[in-house]
């Protein structure tokens, strides 16, 4: 072959491979798309701009790298048409298959494939049903030959239609756009980490492979930025003032059930072991049900405090309590014409009070306590050395709708490091009458406000709007059950426990014996779930 012959003949096969890529770019941009759809929409318009032109980018870069690093070379060491074409068919389709298993990882689970997923997806499909990951693996392989099938067919019909691709005349003005999307987000980008603008900043794990430049590593190295100030601030946007609620996350539209018994709750602060021995027998002589499944409640009383009224998670104890922000279901019991009093005994800790969160509020000295049998919502605080004061309260409540708890467990205070949060260390009880509760291995404060409220008004979308909680009246699947002891996170699953802390290290005991699983990791789709469902009512604070 000449000289002039073989220059031709790899010019061509370069012009091949340039249009080649261009229909790979084009159905990975369709796949693409799907990542967008699957995504939380974004919260600004200059977000909403980012991703698309983010979009556009990413996947129009992908497919070249593939062709650079993999064909491109090839055109020049081995310029043969029907090789090439079969080695970029191949490529083509490997890479093909491989976003589409991290798109439908990503749909299902929240997050990109790596080792451990590919793990954890196997593992979650035998527990569908054995042989599952089998079947997972045939349906790659499968999905694999009919792309390689479609890539044949493409590398083929580019190679036999180039002269006519080629008059077109697309391929400049597509790959300035491709290349002036791909620099212009990866700017954007560089100016959102340096500004902490979390709208954009926030998309960082949205596609797979995505590794944009950073204002910190960039900014650092060339001296403009002390790496050690841009870590402290960034860590401010994880404190409370940086919360900006959606609480309620929409407006609550209830309806009023027509049962009008009044409903009391009575709280106390702790209770002692002997104190507990005591409720019992009080409580068996009043016909209160004691609780078919175990109640956790909160390490500290203040934290319980805010957990049972709010229904929230308590690392919005600060942003509440700053933001002056009553209970959400307040409002609609007040459009009811329902009464909702709040009292207090003697020796209740002016430390727990509710005016600590929303000023309006009035906690009415307990010695004032005459309640109503019908349509009143009574929430009655009580300290451990005013425990002689229950019979009493008991007696004007026996008509009503009841609950009775405590925040705290009784020796939450003597109990250091993680053991604190075995379920039996934090268990405190729990008494109804007139709920008829089913049984539930596991509850949480949370529970009681949606519960207490679960026969007094009905509300669109359930409880949610208003509250992590669930009711206790409704049956079903309790596990897992989520809670926050700041600064942890704890997920108690019906087989294992995961406790996070606030720099995202883990530890995962057994259920049964607390015993430290070493080695374990926590089960990621339960972690996803739980964390978006812990943060359904903040938003990342905007940068106006």
């Amino acid at each position: 072959m000449g000289k002039h012959q073989r220059r031709d003949k790899i010019a061509r096969l370069i012009s091949w491979g340039h249009w080649f890529t261009f229909i790979n770019i084009l159905l990975c941009l369709a796949l693409g798309s799907l990542y967008l759809e699957a995504s939380p929409p974004s919260e600004t318009a200059l977000a909403t701009l980012y991703s698309v032109v983010n979009w556009i980018g990413h996947f129009a870069f992908l497919p070249f790298v593939f062709f650079i690093i993999l064909i491109f070379p090839l055109c020049l060491v081995l310029p043969y048409a029907r090789i090439l074409r079969g080695w970029a068919a191949l490529i083509g389709s490997l890479g093909i298959v491989a976003l589409v298993a991290d798109l439908l990882f990503y749909r299902q689970y929240g997050y990109h494939l790596n080792s451990y997923s590919l793990a954890q997806m196997a593992k979650d499909a035998e527990t569908v049903f054995a042989g599952a990951s089998f079947l997972i693996i045939l349906g790659v392989l499968l999905g694999f030959l009919v792309l390689l099938g479609f890539e044949l067919l493409v590398a083929n019909y580019t190679w036999k239609h180039l002269q006519e691709l080629q008059r077109r005349r697309i391929g400049a003005s597509a790959t300035s756009v491709f290349v002036l999307c791909f620099f212009t987000s990866h700017l954007t980008h560089v100016w959102a980490d340096a500004e902490l603008y979390e709208p954009i900043t926030q998309q960082d794990d949205m596609f797979p492979l995505s590794y944009p430049t950073t204002a910190k590593t960039l900014m650092a190295k060339h001296g403009f930025i002390d790496v050690e100030s841009y870590q402290a601030q960034q860590q401010m946007l994880m404190v409370a003032d940086n919360i900006r609620l959606r609480y309620p996350q929409n407006e609550l539209l209830c309806t009023k059930r027509p049962d009008e018994r009044s409903k009391s709750l009575i709280v106390f602060d702790r209770l002692t072991q002997q104190q507990q021995r005591q409720l019992a027998t009080i409580a068996a002589d009043s016909e209160l049900v004691g609780f078919n499944g175990q109640l956790l409640g909160h390490p500290s009383r203040d934290g319980g405090l805010f957990q049972l009224v709010y229904g929230l998670p308590d690392f919005y104890q600060e942003t509440i309590a700053r933001q002056n922000i009553a209970p959400a279901y307040l409002k609609p019991l007040d459009d009811f014409g329902l009464q909702v009093n709040w009292y207090a005994s003697a020796n209740w800790s002016q430390e727990l009070t509710l005016s600590s969160y929303y000023q309006d509020s009035d906690l009415l000295a307990l010695q004032g306590f005459a309640p109503r049998p019908r349509n009143q919502l009574n929430i009655v605080f009580i300290d451990g050395d005013d425990f002689a004061k229950l019979p009493d309260i008991l007696a004007k409540t026996q008509q009503h709708q009841l609950l009775v708890t405590a925040l705290a467990p009784s020796d939450s205070e003597s109990i250091l490091g993680q053991q604190q949060f075995m379920p039996k260390n934090m268990a405190v009880p729990l008494y109804e009458r007139g709920y008829s509760l089913p049984e539930h291995p596991i509850a949480g404060l949370m529970d009681l406000m949606p519960t207490l409220l679960n026969q007094t008004m009905s509300c669109a979308g359930g409880t949610k709007n208003f509250s992590n909680g669930e009711s206790l009246t409704d049956n079903g699947e309790r596990w897992p059950l989520i809670e926050t002891y700041s600064p942890y996170i704890v997920i108690y699953d019906s087989e294992e426990i995961t406790i996070l802390d606030n720099t995202g290290q883990f530890s995962v005991y057994s259920f049964a014996e607390f015993e430290l699983k070493k080695g374990a990791e926590p089960p990621v789709p339960v972690l996803i779930d739980a964390l978006k469902d812990l943060k359904r009512f903040s938003r990342s604070a905007k940068t106006d």
